[in-house]
């Protein structure tokens, strides 16, 4: 079990580095509203979505959180903290997970 956290939380890191990068984007361009990738564990999981940059902005300040496409969510690791139109933010709940999520962290 510990391989398979360890490796679903480093697909999601790097879902989330992309998803970094997407952002800036979206604020050069002033928008309001982004189209991200989904922050699953699944790392052939092409899932886009609309997220307003205000709710990407709070996830993005705790570590241990993640932007996922609905029924992507791994409850092994992970726990739903909101509901959002076409996505869920989800929060690492498991200790390897949580662990990887804060050393990858693109916002240190």
């Amino acid at each position: 079990m510990k391989l398979i956290e360890e490796r679903a939380a480093r697909n999601e890191a790097l879902f989330r580095e992309v998803n970094e990068r997407i952002e800036e984007l979206h604020e050069r361009a002033d928008d309001r509203t982004g189209t991200f990738v989904c922050e699953c564990a699944d790392d052939g999981c092409l899932e886009r979505f609309d997220v307003p940059l205000a709710t990407y902005e709070e996830v993005r300040n705790d570590p241990h959180l993640f932007v996922v496409a609905p029924g992507h969510e791994l409850p092994e690791i992970e726990r739903s903290v909101e509901n959002g139109p076409g996505y869920v933010v989800v929060r690492k709940v498991s200790l390897i997970a949580a662990r990887i999520a804060e050393e990858t962290d693109p916002r240190p």
